[in-house]
Parts: C-alpha cells; sequence; structure tokens
C-alpha cells in the first residue's frame, strides 16, 4: 500500500515537472522574440523623434523587409508616413496594424484621422447585432493574445487534470474534473477566437486603393460597363481574381472590378 503511493507521488511530480518545463519553454521563448524585436524597432524610433519622418518610414520598412511585424511598427511607420504627406501609405499601415492589435484605440484614432483625407465617404449596411457583438467579442485581442490565452488554458486543465487522476477523494475528484472541463472549454473558445484572428491575417482580403481615381467595371475587361469611381485611399474588399483584375466590394455592397495596379492589399 505504502509502495502504490509512493509511485503515484512520483508520478505527480514527474507529471507537474514536464508540465512546468513546457511552460517555461513557451514563455522564454516569446519574450526573446519580442526583445529582439523591441530592439530593432528602437533603432528607428530615434530618427522620428528627431522629426526625419521620411528616413524613419525607410527604417521601419526595412524592418518590416527582414522579417519583423508587429502592430507597434506598422503603427509607427503610419505615423511616420503621416507625418511625411503620404496619407495613403499611412493608411495601409495603420490597417495592417489594426489587424494585429484591433482593440487599440490609439491605432483606431489616428487610422479614423487619416481616413478623413479619402474623397470617397461610403456608409456601410449595417450588420445583425448578434455578428457584430460575436465580432466585438473576438476584437477585444489579437490572435497572438487569444492563442496565449489558450495555451494557459490548456496547461491549466492538465494540470487539474492530473489532480483529478490522483485525487484521494470523490469530492475532489469532481471538483477537479469540472474545473478542467471548464478550462478546455475555454481553451477551446480563445483557441478558435485565435484562429478567426489569424485569418485575417493570412487572407487579407481587403486592400486600400492607391491610383488618384479608379473606374470601377461591370466586368473585368477595359471595355466592360463603367460603373461607378472611386479615389485613393479608399478601403475595399476583394471578393474575386481574374488575371490582373480584382473583383471588389465597398461597404455599402457595391461591386466592380478594378486592376490589381490600382491598390495595395491590406
Amino acid at each position: 500500500m505504502k509502495e502504490n503511493q509512493q509511485n503515484r507521488d512520483s508520478m505527480r511530480q514527474k507529471v507537474l515537472y514536464i508540465i512546468g518545463l513546457l511552460a517555461l519553454v513557451l514563455v522564454s521563448g516569446t519574450t526573446f522574440a519580442q526583445k529582439a524585436e523591441q530592439d530593432s524597432i528602437a533603432k528607428a524610433d530615434t530618427l522620428y523623434a528627431q522629426g526625419h519622418y521620411p528616413q524613419a518610414a525607410r527604417v521601419y520598412s526595412g524592418i518590416l523587409k527582414r522579417g519583423y511585424e508587429s502592430a507597434d511598427l506598422y503603427f509607427n511607420l503610419g505615423n511616420a508616413y503621416y507625418k511625411s504627406g503620404k496619407v495613403t501609405k499611412a493608411i495601409i499601415n495603420y490597417e495592417r496594424a489594426r489587424l494585429l492589435a484591433p482593440n487599440d484605440d490609439d491605432i483606431k484614432y489616428n487610422l479614423d484621422l487619416a481616413q478623413a483625407h479619402v474623397v470617397d465617404n461610403i456608409q456601410p449596411l449595417p450588420e445583425f447585432f448578434l455578428t457584430k457583438w460575436w465580432h466585438s467579442i473576438i476584437n477585444t485581442h489579437s490572435a497572438d493574445e487569444w492563442g496565449t490565452q489558450s495555451m494557459i488554458a490548456f496547461f491549466i486543465f492538465l494540470i487539474i487534470f492530473a489532480l483529478f487522476l490522483f485525487a484521494q477523494t470523490v469530492r475532489r475528484k469532481k471538483l477537479a474534473f469540472w474545473v478542467s472541463i471548464l478550462a478546455l472549454i475555454w481553451s477551446g473558445f480563445t483557441f478558435s477566437f485565435a484562429s478567426s484572428q489569424k485569418s485575417k491575417l493570412t487572407h487579407r482580403n481587403t486592400a486600400i486603393i492607391t491610383a488618384p481615381t479608379v473606374t470601377v467595371k461591370g466586368s473585368p475587361s477595359e471595355t466592360g460597363t463603367e460603373l461607378f469611381i472611386i479615389h485613393e485611399g479608399l478601403k475595399v474588399k476583394l471578393t474575386d481574381s481574374l488575371g490582373t483584375w480584382k473583383e471588389i466590394q465597398l461597404a455599402d455592397g457595391n461591386k466592380g472590378w478594378v486592376q490589381d495596379s490600382t491598390m495595395v492589399r491590406i
């Protein structure tokens, strides 16, 4: 009997040790990556602080080309472009920053400020309140933040489930079982939220018009019927593609075809 108890205690310690080791590796790797990113961004911040906005924009762009990406980096690049008078490029980078940090008030404020320069004022279609509510929940955090919550919840599930396996009383087993189930459910929900936010980053099905004036066609052809005209800085949704032509949809639901060269994908 005593030997069985010692075996259970030893097994419990091994399980907890493995879980703790995995958590330590995860936290250490994330911290190292963030530190390297911040060091790179800091080199460009000095130029911006000194008022050398075009030079700062070039440095920020160079950091992005080397593979670093963060909401702060896109936000700072957008600020540098805005200060340089390149409003459309500022809008593109504010939008990219918002993809990574959808609930950041500073990004939203600066984006609204830049969009005030856009000629077109498109009124969006009303959204079903449940859909709007669901999207508002998802947008409270970025893909990385939801992913972190999902992993933490899953680690909690593993720990509590281990306690359930080794619990000595029925009451403790029931408590550990239900807490582990709740942690697993929350892990599943947050994983779903992270996947939804990640999908926005991978599909990139929105774009900003970069040409001063664009005539939207009824078909993917230069001879297609002219439907309406849009202007630089307008955000559009990409719904189809045929060669160098892209079908776009405006916020008010209107659709048409434009050349790929007239826009930049967010």
